[in-house]
């Protein structure tokens, strides 16, 4: 073999190798594109609302249990029981504060399933739609305009898991958030960078 026909063939070698290694790292950057456009639908369209509601819902329902029964435990079963009056900031509070937020949640999972990380439904989701759902029979009742101080008449057939639902929104957050920024903080290219001169 001759000098030319080596250099011809280590040029078509060094074309064939440059047009493997754009290939591969235009593969990878699509793949980290395609990654880091979902982690931000995400954070944005799911995780982000349903933590700030979480959080929010739970900031709120402390002022409330404080401001009308600071009693330690439920605010339902607690001694002295509920009156009246006790009853009827519950429902103001329910219809105007907690059930909106409530539902708000509820719809974040019935229309951003689909953005969900795992492969089967959180539980803690779950039992949230469901009280949202226990409440509904109960807000149509409240329409009569009886106040009843008993608890049954005032609370979901499931209760809210408030404890469950709030880590759970707060470790997904903080896993895609980390994997946000290390997607954005990764290079395009998977191979290091040629050395620069100094």
């Amino acid at each position: 073999m001759s000098a030319a026909e080596i250099i011809a063939l280590a040029g078509v070698l060094a074309a064939a190798v440059g047009y493997v290694v754009k290939y591969l790292t235009d593969i990878r950057l699509a793949q980290r594109n395609d990654r880091l456009e979902r982690v931000n639908r995400q954070l944005s369209e799911f995780y982000g609302p349903l933590l700030a509601l979480t959080r929010s819902s739970d900031e709120s329902w402390r002022a409330f249990k404080h401001r009308y029964r600071p009693e330690p435990g439920s605010y339902w079963k607690t001694d002295p029981p509920p009156t009246r009056e006790d009853a009827i900031a519950w429902r103001l509070w329910m219809r105007t504060v907690f059930m909106p937020m409530h539902q708000r949640m509820t719809e974040l999972v019935l229309s951003h399933a689909d953005l969900i990380d795992e492969s089967d439904m959180p539980p803690c989701l779950l039992v949230m739609c469901a009280h949202v759902a226990g409440y509904r029979a109960i807000l149509e009742d409240w329409e009569t305009g009886d106040v009843s101080v008993l608890r049954e008449d005032n609370v979901s057939v499931v209760n809210f898991p408030a404890e469950e639902l709030g880590e759970y929104a707060a470790a997904a957050f903080a896993r895609l958030k980390a994997e946000q920024s290390r997607l954005l903080g990764s290079k395009a290219f998977p191979f290091p960078p040629p050395p620069q001169g100094r």
